[in-house]
Order: structure tokens, then C-alpha cells, then sequence
């Protein structure tokens, strides 16, 4: 195995470890955006955008071998979900963000973190 793919597995590694704080993260932000704004959810957003971007940068660097085998992750996909949140987070609606990430977000992320772990286990 070549020295980039190690890296990458490591990569993804971490990815899948991040993943199980993530996905629950933005669950709960998705609710906390719906139903009732607290006190530092506009922290609490800004923080899960920070991760998903983590995230991206990871498939980005990792996307050859994520993709190995099959287009599991769709590039077009994913960008076009971050313009959309770009909108979305500049038009300040939170049920439109809350929407965005639930539509966009929440499945790339669980078919990236799947992803990972089928690498992992090959």
C-alpha cells in the first residue's frame, strides 16, 4: 500500500470517529432550530458547519479511494448541497437551514461516514 492511501485511511479513520459526533450534533441542531432557539445556537451552528467542512476537506482528500469502486458519494451532489446552504444560511430563516441540512446534509454525511467504513473494512 502506497504511502497516500495511508494517509488516506487514517483520514477516514478519524472521519468515521468524528462522524459519531456529527451526525448526532446536527440532529439535535436540526430540532434546536425548529422548535426552539437557545442562547448559543447560533454557536452551535457555526461549530457543525465547522465540522461538516472538516468533513468535506476529507472527502476531497480522500475521494479516489472513497469512490474506488463506485460513485458511492456524488461530488455534484455535495456541491450543490453547499451552495444551497450558502443561500439558505444568508437568508437567516431557520426553518429553511433546519430543511437544508436535514435534506442536504444529514444523508451526505451518513453516506460518507458508510463510505469510510467500507473502505475500512476492505
Amino acid at each position: 500500500m502506497e504511502e497516500r492511501e495511508i494517509l488516506q485511511q487514517d483520514a477516514l479513520k478519524d472521519l468515521v470517529e468524528y462522524s459519531d459526533s456529527l451526525i448526532p450534533a446536527l440532529q439535535e441542531l436540526i430540532d434546536e432550530l425548529r422548535l426552539e432557539n437557545k442562547a448559543d445556537t447560533k454557536q452551535f451552528l457555526n461549530e457543525v458547519i465547522t465540522g461538516i467542512n472538516w468533513e468535506i476537506e476529507v472527502y476531497n482528500q480522500c475521494a479516489s479511494l472513497i469512490n474506488a469502486n463506485n460513485n458511492y458519494v456524488d461530488k455534484k451532489n455535495m456541491i450543490s448541497a453547499v451552495k444551497n446552504l450558502g443561500i439558505t444560511l444568508n437568508s437567516g430563516d431557520n426553518w429553511q437551514i433546519a430543511g437544508c441540512l436535514e435534506k442536504d446534509f444529514l444523508p451526505f454525511l451518513n453516506k460518507l461516514d458508510l463510505a469510510a467504513k467500507r473502505v475500512l473494512n476492505n
